[in-house]
């Protein structure tokens, strides 16, 4: 259901908006005068070829995440992240293709760029404190009640800019038991339920202990045109994870997993897999030796660069998985790779340098290119690690369902994992992934990825 995204959806629209009254302005200010209308189209012309630049920066720093621009130091600073990363990529395109325009707008690019990314943050500024808190808020009333359901009660209720409000359910099961007063003509309740509820979330299984409550409530949510949706739905919209004792279930396996057979999307992902390998292997192929020199020259000439190490892979098939060594030799046999920390002796000197920066992943583009790995998927886990978290962590094996991934759901939406709990919090977006996994995601997920590269996790133990 579009519950949460077409929120998003506005503040796209609303930028598209602002990038070109941006520009009106910008052409105003410069030439002291309302343009000409041909001035106007020339130059929309040739900015318009970078909005899909300004708009992936906005989505990678975080410009469209509802729950981190609430807050007033975040949207400040990714507002002026975004400017830094549109300004200098802007600047050097129109650098490169300067022989190719028919204008030099630099003071023009500069104007536009500062009030598109100033109004931005001011409208997201006034979209959630006023728009989504106060004139659009929607009325959430739940039938049935469990453990998630009062989680989604306490998060909405800490968090009233997503726009929700959650209300009592009005007890209908009277008016069930009067069939003259309940049928109405063309199919209304007379707007009793709509009068105080705008969205349902059901808990189907703890409704059922009520069953005229049940049958009066959906009844009348029908009648009245309400949307109704699963309280597991709500909660995946809410979270963009899923719990995994859910996920195990049958029906869900069946619904969203075992029935899909998506031919042209398995293709066209190991297409662009085999593609990105590829170029990446020889853009970085410089990072690759430069790493590898730094590696021999640090530790020894005679200790190995490269670590290898068998993962569990789709189907929980076993390959051996390429990284350059960030720890000493030896070093899974100290303890749980998963429950390293920063602070860890057995990382190297080169090794936290490689890890802070990600570098260390670099070879793994070879296990793509074999078919190993995707670029995007679930993370691959030791195999002994894996054992131990399917003993403790139950249905920890659906994450397998799908090939393992470089990036994933879970490494751009939680940290670096530093005990079982944690990997328990990882394999609920891992879920989710498995659910949801399309082009559109894996693109959104790689488009994170970058960001994600600079920011440091508080455990960088990652195996």
């Amino acid at each position: 259901m579009f519950i949460f995204r077409w929120r998003r959806l506005v503040l796209f629209l609303g930028d598209a908006f602002l990038f070109y009254f941006s520009l009106a302005l910008a052409l105003t200010v410069r030439r002291w005068g309302f343009p000409h209308f041909d001035f106007f189209v020339q130059h929309a012309r040739i900015f318009s070829l970078f909005i899909p630049i300004w708009a992936g920066t906005f989505y990678i720093v975080g410009l469209y995440d509802l729950r981190r621009i609430n807050k007033t130091v975040n949207l400040i600073n990714y507002a002026l992240l975004a400017f830094a990363v549109n300004f200098a990529a802007v600047t050097v395109l129109f650098y490169i293709f300067s022989a190719q325009l028919v204008i030099t707008p630099k003071t023009h690019l500069v104007l536009t760029l500062i009030f598109l990314h100033s109004f931005a943050a001011l409208c997201r500024r006034v979209w959630t404190r006023f728009f989504l808190f106060k004139l659009l808020t929607q009325r959430v009333a739940f039938l049935g009640s469990n453990r998630l359901v009062e989680e989604i009660k306490g998060e909405l209720a800490k968090n009233p800019h997503l726009g929700f409000t959650v209300v009592p359910l009005p007890d209908l099961a009277l008016r069930q038991k009067n069939r003259d007063e309940y049928w109405l003509p063309r199919g209304k309740t007379g707007g009793e339920l709509s009068a105080h509820v705008d969205l349902l979330v059901v808990d189907a299984e703890d409704a059922e202990k009520n069953p005229f409550q049940e049958s009066a409530a959906l009844s009348a949510a029908v009648m009245d045109e309400i949307p109704i949706i699963t309280h597991l739905d709500f909660y995946e919209e809410l979270y963009d994870k899923i719990p995994p004792e859910h996920a195990a279930k049958p029906s869900w396996l069946f619904s969203n997993v075992l029935h899909k057979s998506n031919s042209f999307y398995i293709v066209v992902k190991r297409g662009l897999d085999i593609l990105a390998a590829l170029f990446g292997l020889l853009l970085l192929s410089p990072v690759f030796a430069a790493a590898y020199l730094a590696l021999k020259f640090s530790d020894g000439w005679d200790k190995p660069a490269f670590f290898f190490q068998k993962r569990i892979g789709y189907l929980g098939g076993k390959f051996i998985i390429w990284k350059f060594r960030t720890m000493v030799q030896g070093a899974d046999k100290a303890g749980p790779l998963y429950e390293a920390s920063a602070d860890d002796s057995r990382i190297t000197r080169v090794g936290r340098l490689l890890r802070l920066t990600r570098m260390d992943e670099i070879p793994q583009l070879w296990n793509i290119l074999k078919g190993d790995m995707s670029l995007v998927g679930p993370r691959p886990e030791w195999i002994k690690e894996v054992r131990i978290l399917e003993l403790s962590i139950p249905h920890y094996h659906l994450r397998h369902l799908v090939k393992p991934g470089m990036s994933g759901w879970a490494q751009i939406n939680f940290r670096a994992t530093a005990n079982k709990q944690d990997s328990l919090e990882k394999l609920h977006y891992d879920l989710y992934y498995v659910k949801n996994m399309t082009l559109a995601l894996d693109i959104g997920i790689m488009m994170r990825t970058v960001r994600r590269i600079f920011q440091r996790d508080e455990a960088i133990g990652r195996p």
